[in-house]
């Protein structure tokens, strides 16, 4: 019986380093492109981007809304280059910030998500809320909810209608931000 336990674990071991140098790939690793230059569409000092602590790492989240809308799933080889606060901010700062403006826009990010409809069809939801801060005041607030449709059903076509939403979001709180004409 020894010699049948000590021929079991050899075998076992022998099958578990039978080839070492065969692991899986790095993860690949996104973000929203090259920084796009320009000067900045509102008059806003700075912009500082939030989000709930499941948005914090870097993974690349996907709900399959046809069959298990409840459960947060991540791509096994994609990540984000960055957690989705900095790659937000940093677009969102190069889009709106750099004015003379003593004012400050807190974005709140509750969703980054891409949703799949069907197992061949999905968008990426970018929703939470801007708020304009006055100094210490509230001088306005709004919400946002953006969906983009994925061009293919996979990471990098989250990765593709990503980069439209946050472009779709810049966009959106620069005309908001400039109708008002809420900050000196």
């Amino acid at each position: 019986m020894r010699n049948l336990s000590i021929a079991l674990f050899a075998a076992l071991w022998v099958a578990a380093c039978a080839n070492p140098t065969e692991r899986r790939p790095d993860p690949a690793r996104f973000d929203l492109g090259p920084v796009r230059a320009g000067p900045p569409a509102a008059n806003v000092g700075a912009v500082v981007v939030g989000a709930p602590s499941w948005l914090a790492g870097s993974a690349m989240q996907y709900r399959l809304g046809y069959s298990d809308p409840a459960r947060r799933r991540e791509f096994a080889e994609s990540r984000w280059a960055a957690p989705p606060t900095e790659l937000i901010g940093q677009a969102l700062e190069r889009r709106l910030a750099g004015g003379s403006g003593r004012c400050r826009l807190d974005v709140e990010v509750d969703e980054f998500i891409q949703v799949f409809d069907a197992p061949e069809r999905s968008a990426l939801v970018l929703a939470g809320r801007a708020t304009l801060l006055a100094g210490a005041d509230i001088a306005d607030r709004r919400d946002f909810f953006i969906a983009r449709p994925a061009p293919t059903a996979d990471a990098r076509g989250g990765v593709a209608a990503a980069v439209e939403a946050v472009s779709a979001l810049a966009e959106d709180l620069a005309g908001w931000l400039v109708r008002g004409e809420r900050c000196p």
